[in-house]
Parts: C-alpha cells; sequence; structure tokens
C-alpha cells in the first residue's frame, strides 16, 4: 500500500494519464467518423459533384397465394371450370353453406353492393362447402343471390384445408390475397366492403 504523502505525488501522473487516453479516443472517433462521412460523399457522386450513384432496392416479393378457383354445377373432384381471376381487379371469394344462417347474411351485404362492385371491376363468386344440389336450388330460390356461385371443387377445398364455414378472402387479380375472414361478422363484412370501396373509389 502506498503512503499518504507518496499517494498525493502520484495524482498528478495519474491525472495527465487520464488526460492523454481520453484524448487519444476522442481522435480514434474523429478519424472514423470522418471515414464514415468519406464513405457518404463517394456514394453521393463523383469527387466534383457528380451525379448520385443509384442505390438499388429490390422489390417487394408478390405473394401468389391462392389456389386455382375450381367449380362446377354439381359436387365433384375437379370441377368442370375454372375461375379467371385476372378478368377483374379484386374478387370477392365466398365459401358458403346452405344450412348456415352466416351464408345467408354474407350474401345480403354482397347482394346490396353488387352493382357497385360490377361497376369497379370487382368479382363474387359464392361456392358451396358440403352440400346437395336439392339444398342449393332451394337456398337459391330464397336468398336470390346476384353473383355467381357453384359447387366448389373438392381440389380447391382441400388446397384451402377445408376452411370455416362461412370464409371469405379478398384476393388480387394476381392471386395475392388481401384479406381474409374466418366466420366474418355482419360488421366485419361492412368494413371489409367499406375498405374495397376506397381501393376502388379511383
Amino acid at each position: 500500500m502506498i503512503p499518504k504523502k507518496n499517494h498525493k505525488k502520484f495524482m498528478p501522473h495519474q491525472f495527465i494519464f487520464m488526460i492523454i487516453f481520453v484524448l487519444n479516443i476522442l481522435i480514434l472517433v474523429n478519424q472514423s467518423i470522418a471515414a464514415e462521412d468519406k464513405k457518404k460523399e463517394d456514394n453521393a457522386g463523383a469527387a466534383h459533384g457528380g451525379p448520385p450513384i443509384p442505390i438499388y432496392i429490390p422489390p417487394l416479393p408478390r405473394h401468389v397465394e391462392f389456389p386455382s378457383i375450381t367449380y362446377g354445377n354439381d359436387v365433384s373432384v375437379e370441377g368442370e371450370t375454372e375461375l379467371n381471376i385476372s378478368k377483374k381487379r379484386f374478387w370477392y371469394v365466398f365459401v358458403l353453406a346452405s344450412w348456415n344462417p352466416k351464408s345467408i347474411e354474407i350474401t345480403e351485404i354482397l347482394n346490396k353492393n353488387y352493382n357497385i362492385f360490377n361497376s369497379r371491376n370487382v368479382g363474387i363468386i359464392g361456392l358451396f362447402s358440403n352440400d346437395t344440389k336439392e339444398s342449393v336450388m332451394e337456398w337459391r330460390k330464397k336468398n336470390n343471390p346476384l353473383f355467381l356461385n357453384e359447387f366448389a371443387s373438392r381440389n380447391f377445398l382441400d388446397a384451402l384445408k377445408n376452411p370455416k364455414i362461412p370464409t371469405v378472402w379478398v384476393i388480387g387479380s394476381q392471386g395475392e390475397v388481401l384479406q381474409r375472414l374466418d366466420m366474418p361478422t355482419k360488421e366485419n363484412m361492412q368494413e371489409s366492403v367499406r375498405k374495397v370501396m376506397i381501393l376502388t373509389g379511383f
């Protein structure tokens, strides 16, 4: 242990050492900042104020997630027809059932907006799951759907992993899924319609 009288003697040396140490750190930091600034200037353009070098930003990938929509006049595995989704700007794809009350509620909302959707290039297709031809015909008479409605193919339902009834999707013309509503309430559907109206209002 250093005696007190010697301790006072070493204090100025320690203080000077600390100052030198801090100054060295400040110099290193300053050099680092200067190097970063130079790098930014080099990227911004040539040495004499040339045009900035363009920075490549890769495009976001387009998520084509929705399976081919295949359907028919009756229950089948492959379906007779494949929907050409590129014909419309957006699509409401609606998997429903004749025995399901929520399917009736959604049909009423889509019927109400059918004409304006049609004028804005928005298609609607309703596809029945686990229904008989007789029950669907009876359902059509009662609810008068204005949109295309047929039987979903088993392949299509399998690709969707047998969705809940009803489920509604909003998809784009390239098959990108914009929204999915599992067993939506009336309020959910009205909000979805409002958003699609905003998207297509120009």
